[in-house]
C-alpha cells in the first residue's frame, strides 16, 4: 500500500473514531437529561400530607407489590423518630406508597428491620409491645378523639396478619375485615402489602351491616403510618412515623386524630 493510500485510511479511522465519541457522549448526556426512575425517589413530607394515586389495574394483595402502579407512584419516608433512641439504618429503614381505587386505599410498606418480633407473642394485650405497622385512619378528616369510638382508626397491622384496635368497650379486638394484609421477606427486607376499606363514623361493632365508604377524586382523609420495633426487649423500642410530630411525645395518635397528617386521592 502507497504513503498516500495508507495516509488516508489513517485520516479516516481517525475521525471514524471522533465520531464515535461525540456520539457516545451525547448518549452519556441524554441518560443524565432522564428523571430517575420512580423506584429511586424517596419522599420525606414534615407535614404527612400525601398523595395516592388510582390504580388502573386490579391489585393482588400477595406481599409482593408487581402490579404495574406501584412502579409509578413515589416511595414516601417513615423515618420520623416519634420514640425511641436513635437507630441506626441497619436495625431500621422504612418508606411506603399509596394507591387507590373505589373499594381500597392500598399500602406497600418496605421495611428494614435486623430483627423481627412477633405482635401478639406476649398476647393480645400486649399487641403494642410487638413489632406492627400502626395504620391511622381518619375517613372524613374531621379529627377528635377516637380512643374508644370509631371517629377514626389506628389499625396496628400485626406480623400475623391481623388489624387491631379498641372497641366502644375498650377492648382489643381485630378488625380483620377492614384490613387485608400479606406480608414477604428478603432477608432482613419485608414488604408489606394492604388493601383497607374505609369506614365513617357511623361504624357499630355490633352490626354485620356496615357498608364502607366508596373512595372518589380529591376525597381527602386523615392519615398516619408508623413501625412500632421491638428487637427482643418485651417493649416498644422505637416508633417510627411519616410525618415530624404526632401530638404530645408523638404518641397522641391512638387517641387524638387532630395529629394526624393526610391523604388526597388523585386521578393520575
Amino acid at each position: 500500500m502507497g504513503d498516500k493510500k495508507r495516509g488516508g485510511l489513517i485520516l479516516a479511522l481517525m475521525l471514524l473514531l471522533i465520531a464515535s465519541c461525540k456520539k457516545s457522549k451525547q448518549e452519556v448526556k441524554i441518560m443524565d437529561d432522564l428523571p430517575k426512575k420512580t423506584e429511586e425517589i424517596v419522599i420525606s413530607k414534615e407535614s404527612g400530607d400525601f398523595k395516592a394515586y388510582k390504580t388502573q389495574e386490579k391489585i393482588i394483595v400477595d406481599g409482593l407489590g408487581v402490579e404495574p402502579i406501584w412502579n409509578d407512584v413515589p416511595w414516601y419516608e417513615m423515618n420520623y423518630r416519634w420514640m425511641g433512641d436513635p437507630v441506626s439504618s441497619s436495625d431500621y429503614q422504612g418508606k411506603f406508597k399509596l394507591a387507590w381505587d373505589e373499594e381500597h386505599l392500598y399500602i406497600l410498606v418496605e421495611v428494614v428491620d435486623d430483627y423481627l418480633n412477633e405482635t401478639l407473642a406476649n398476647g393480645r394485650e400486649n399487641y403494642w409491645k410487638g413489632d406492627y405497622v400502626e395504620v391511622f385512619i381518619d375517613e372524613d378528616e374531621s379529627g377528635g378523639n377516637h380512643k374508644f369510638n370509631h371517629q377514626a382508626f389506628a389499625y396496628h397491622v400485626s406480623t400475623e396478619g391481623h388489624a387491631i384496635d379498641k372497641s366502644t368497650t375498650e377492648e382489643t379486638i381485630f378488625f380483620d375485615d377492614h384490613v387485608e394484609v400479606k406480608k414477604s421477606q428478603d432477608g432482613n427486607k419485608y414488604l408489606w402489602e394492604m388493601a383497607i376499606k374505609l369506614y365513617d363514623n357511623t361504624f357499630d361493632e355490633k352490626s354485620k351491616n356496615n357498608l364502607p365508604v366508596k373512595i372518589t377524586d380529591n376525597k381527602l382523609i386523615g392519615f398516619s403510618i408508623a413501625y412500632g420495633d421491638n428487637d427482643g426487649d418485651n417493649r416498644r423500642e422505637n416508633f417510627m412515623g411519616s410525618k415530624k410530630y404526632h401530638g404530645n411525645n408523638n404518641d397522641d395518635g391512638y387517641i387524638n386524630s387532630d395529629v394526624f397528617g393526610s391523604v388526597l386521592f388523585v386521578e393520575k
